[in-house]
């Protein structure tokens, strides 16, 4: 009998029953009765607790409605201003300029201005000066693309480029030429 009553008790704790529902089968098993088939999971006198109970609706008026004799009565007693809505000093040009900036710089703040760098300015090359500076950076690239094994896909490219520097740098060289010797024919006319 003590082994069946633990058995009950673990079985009651397992299937989750209300306190009401164990109380009831521990009462069975303590008299020694059959279980009961149908234990309802809460104390009722009235049967069983499917059957549901009709409940009546009660419908009160919302007790914050006026109704539309006092609204006018209050409208007509009112003798305050109209509503005027406040001036509204809101830009949003300038509010989206000033987010804009927040967005940017991370503050809305004025930037301090930069210290402006000093002007060099590098007298300009002669054209004969620049092209030789050109064939230079042309037979530097060359080797660079020697040393990474590339140079045959650019040679025949840079030679030309630089054999047309040359013939430039002749040209200049003639009319340089030409006008030294003007100048040594003709020094009555420069001064």
């Amino acid at each position: 009998v003590v082994s069946t009553q633990s058995t009950g008790k673990n079985m009651m704790q397992e299937s989750k029953l209300t306190n009401y529902q164990q109380r009831k089968l521990k009462e069975s098993m303590k008299d020694g009765i059959a279980l009961p088939s149908r234990v309802n999971p809460h104390h009722s006198k009235d049967g069983p607790s499917y059957v549901k109970k009709k409940s009546t609706k009660v419908v009160q008026k919302p007790s914050g409605v006026k109704s539309l004799q006092t609204i006018e009565l209050e409208i007509a007693s009112d003798t305050s201003e109209p509503y005027k809505p406040p001036v509204i000093t809101y830009d949003s040009q300038k509010e989206k300029e000033r987010l804009n900036k927040i967005l940017i710089f991370g503050t809305d703040k004025p930037l301090p201005k930069p210290k402006l760098a000093p002007v060099v300015v590098k007298p300009r090359l002669d054209r004969f000066d620049e092209i030789q500076e050109e064939i230079q950076e042309r037979r530097d690239f060359m080797r660079e693309m020697e040393s990474l094994g590339q140079a045959e896909e650019h040679r025949v490219r840079v030679e030309t480029e630089i054999s047309q520097y040359i013939r430039e740098m002749e040209i200049i060289d003639k009319k340089r030429n030409k006008e030294l010797k003007h100048l040594r024919e003709n020094p009555k006319n420069d001064v």
